[in-house]
C-alpha cells in the first residue's frame, strides 16, 4: 500500500521506518515517485483539456469568416447594416387587406357564377382574388428567380396573362352591372355610367386588375424583405454565439494553463512538506522507538469489550433463551483475537500511539506504571501459555 494513499498518514510512516531500521532514503524516494505520478496524471488531464479547447478555438476560427461573410453579404444585398423587420410586415399586412377589399368588391358580381348566397359569394370572391395575388406573384419570382424551370416559368406567364385578360373583361361586366343596377333604382350614377362608358370600364378594369398585383407586388417584396431579415437574423445570431464562444474557449485555454502551473506548484509545495514531516517522524522513530504495551491490557480490554456488549444487548436476554449466554463469551473471544492482533502486529498509525516519548523531568512514582495490575500482572508473566 502507497504511502500517499488516503488511509496512511506520512508522519506514521516515517516513525514506523525509523524505529525498525529502514533507511530514509527508501521513504523519499517513494514519496518522490509518488508525486511524480501525481504530476504526471495532472499534466495528463490538463492536455487533454488543452487539446479539446484547442480543437474547438480551430472550429471556430474555421467556421467563423464563412458566417461572418454571410452577415455582409446579406447587408450588402439589402443595403442595410440593420435590417428591420416591422416594414415588411406592415406590407404584407396591407396586401391581405387589399385583398379582402378586391374579395368584398367582387363578391356581389359572384351572381355571373351562379354564386348566390352572400357568405359564398365572400369566400368565392375572396378566393379567385388570392389565387390572382398568388398568380401575379408567382411571376414576379419567375422574373427574378432561377429556382423555376423554363417550363414553369411559361406556364406562370401565360396563366397570369389569361387571368389579367379575364379580370379585364370581368371589371368591364362589372361596370355595366353598377350602371345597369343603378338605372334600375333610378340612381344618377346610372346615367352617368352610361354617359361615360369609356371612363367607367377604365375605372372597374383598374380596381379589378390593379388591386391584385399590387397585393402580389407587396407579398413579393415582403417576403423576400422578411427572409433576408431571418436569413441575416440567424446568421448573425450564430455569429455572435460562435464568437462568444470562441472568446470562453480561449479564457477556459488560459485558465486550464494557469491552473496546470499553480497545480504543479502545489504538488511541489506539498511534497517538500511530506519530506519534511516524514524526515522528522522517521529521526523520531530512530530514536524514540514505540513502547510496547503489557500483554495484561489485552485481557482487560476483551474484558471490557464483553461487559459493553452484554450491558448494550441487556441481562434480559438470558431469560429468552439460555443460548445467550455465549453471547457475552463470543464478544470477549472476538475482541480478544482483534486486541491481540493489534498488540503483535500494530498498524503504522497504531504504532505511531506507542512512541516511547521521553520526558526531561519524569514523574517521581512513573516506576509504579510498570508493576502488575493484581490479575492481570500474573496473566502476563505467564502470557506464553495464553493461545496462540
Amino acid at each position: 500500500m502507497s504511502r500517499l494513499n488516503e488511509e496512511r498518514r506520512v508522519e506514521c510512516d516515517g516513525f514506523y521506518d525509523g524505529a525498525h531500521g529502514s533507511p530514509i532514503e527508501r521513504g523519499i524516494e517513494e514519496i518522490e515517485g509518488k508525486f511524480e505520478e501525481k504530476k504526471a496524471n495532472l499534466q495528463r488531464d490538463a492536455v487533454t483539456n488543452q487539446k479539446r479547447l484547442e480543437a474547438e478555438i480551430k472550429h471556430l476560427d474555421e467556421v467563423g469568416p464563412a458566417v461572418e461573410r454571410k452577415v455582409q453579404a446579406v447587408e450588402e444585398k439589402n443595403g442595410e447594416q440593420q435590417l428591420s423587420i416591422v416594414l415588411p410586415v406592415v406590407v404584407v399586412i396591407l396586401a391581405l387587406f387589399a385583398i379582402i377589399s378586391e374579395a368584398l368588391l367582387l363578391a356581389p358580381a359572384m351572381d355571373i357564377l351562379n354564386v348566390t348566397n352572400e357568405i359564398a359569394q365572400l369566400f368565392t370572391a375572396f378566393g379567385l382574388a388570392a389565387v390572382a395575388g398568388l398568380t401575379f406573384h408567382f411571376v414576379w419570382e419567375s422574373f427574378i428567380s432561377e429556382a423555376f424551370p423554363n417550363i414553369w416559368k411559361v406556364t406562370i406567364r401565360v396563366v397570369a396573362a389569361m387571368l389579367a385578360f379575364g379580370l379585364v373583361v370581368w371589371g368591364i361586366l362589372r361596370g355595366f352591372q353598377v350602371a345597369f343596377a343603378a338605372s334600375l333604382n333610378q340612381n344618377p350614377l346610372g346615367d352617368f355610367l352610361s354617359g361615360h362608358p369609356i371612363l367607367s370600364s377604365i375605372f372597374f378594369v383598374f380596381i379589378t386588375l390593379a388591386t391584385p398585383v399590387i397585393a402580389a407586388t407587396a407579398t413579393h417584396y415582403g417576403a423576400h424583405r422578411m427572409q433576408g431579415w431571418w436569413e441575416w437574423k440567424t446568421a448573425k445570431r450564430k455569429f455572435e454565439a460562435l464568437s462568444k464562444r470562441r472568446a470562453q474557449a480561449v479564457k477556459e485555454l488560459e485558465a486550464q494553463e494557469k491552473a496546470l502551473q499553480l497545480g504543479l506548484k502545489a504538488l511541489d509545495e506539498e511534497r517538500k512538506q511530506w519530506k519534511s514531516v516524514y524526515s522528522l517522524h522517521h529521526d523520531r522513530g530512530t530514536k524514540h522507538g514505540a513502547k510496547q504495551e503489557p500483554y495484561w491490557i489485552v485481557i482487560a480490554k476483551a474484558t471490557f469489550a464483553a461487559l459493553f456488549a452484554l450491558l448494550a444487548a441487556g441481562w434480559f436476554i438470558f431469560f429468552i433463551s439460555p443460548f445467550f449466554v455465549l453471547f457475552p463469551v463470543v464478544a470477549w473471544w472476538a475482541a480478544f483475537l482483534y486486541y491481540r492482533r493489534q498488540w503483535r502486529t500494530p498498524s503504522r498509525i497504531e504504532f505511531f500511539d506507542l512512541e516511547h516519548v521521553q520526558f526531561v523531568i519524569p514523574a517521581k512514582d512513573a516506576h509504579a506504571a510498570d508493576r502488575p495490575v493484581g490479575a492481570f500482572g500474573r496473566v502476563r508473566n505467564n502470557k506464553e501459555e495464553l493461545p496462540e
